[in-house]
Order: structure tokens, then sequence, then C-alpha cells
């Protein structure tokens, strides 16, 4: 099933991706790339959510979503992002949903497994602030970076780790 994911964000990103631009949006899918990484180091022994493949193992899985997946996401969403706030919010809505539609899947054939308290529903949370920080990172980068130190403190906060 991350197959499928994997293929149809490659073939999105082609097919609407602004291409000729994407130096444009470079910074935002850096940040989708490192905000991952960040989970990835944060959550290590203490995952949230894992992904489950026939085809490969977690890390693999990880490395593909954080370098392939979650980047070229950001290239199709700020492609289309509208000027309009109407046609913002109505943009970021369409991918929560489609994120939303395709983790719904997921859980329901085991191919997502939740930890610690983590489910479908911190999940769409999480695509509600992602989406929305992804537009300001591309508009107000600054801003970003001093909304970002607060949603992982929040974070760590609801879901704590202990650090060795």
């Amino acid at each position: 099933m991350h197959t499928i994911i994997i293929v149809f964000t490659v073939f999105a990103a082609w097919k609407w991706g602004d291409w000729r631009n994407w130096q444009k949006y470079q910074s935002t899918m850096l940040l989708a790339a490192v905000g991952n990484l960040l989970y990835n180091f944060l959550y290590h022994d203490h995952l949230l959510w894992e992904l489950k493949s026939k085809l490969f193992s977690y890390s693999l899985g990880e490395i593909i979503y954080t370098f392939i997946v979650f980047p070229l996401t950001v290239l199709i969403f700020l492609t289309g992002y509208a000027e309009k706030v109407k046609g913002q919010v109505l943009h970021i809505f369409k991918f929560i949903t489609i994120y939303f539609g395709f983790e719904l899947i997921f859980s329901i054939f085991g191919r997502i497994i939740y930890n610690y308290g983590w489910n479908i529903w911190w999940s769409l949370a999480w695509d509600c602030m992602m989406f929305p920080m992804w537009a300001l990172h591309y508009k107000r980068p600054l801003i970003a970076y001093g909304v970002s130190p607060v949603i992982v403190i929040i974070m760590l906060l609801l879901f704590p780790v202990k650090f060795k």
C-alpha cells in the first residue's frame, strides 16, 4: 500500500507540480523532510506511529517518505496554493482530506500502527497543523521557524519520551 502512495505522489508531482519553479518551494520541501527526521530522532525508541510494509523495512519506508513523499507533497500543495483566503482554506482542507483518507485506509488494513496514545484523530489534528504550517513557512518562513519549536514542545508534553 505504501508503494501505491509513493507512485501516486511521484505521478501527481510530475503532473501537477510546478517543476519550472521548484526552487521557490525548496526551503519548505526541506522543512518537511527535516520535520520527519526530527520526529524519527526524538521518538526513535518510542514511535507514535509505525509504517508497516511487506516490501521494505520501517527505516527504508521513513527514508522514502522523508525524502520523496513529503517534499513532493509540498511541491504539489504549494503549486496550487491560492492567493485568496477562501481558496487557501479549501486547498488546505482538500489536502487534509486526502492525507486523512489515505491514513484511514492504511489504518484499516494494518499498514500503520499507533502507539503510546497516538491514534487516527491525533493524525488528523497533525494534518490540520501541518498543511497550514507549510503554507506559513512558504509565505513567512521566520514566523514558521518561531512557531515550530512551540509545536515540538507541545508534542513532547502531550507525548513525552525518555531521553537517554
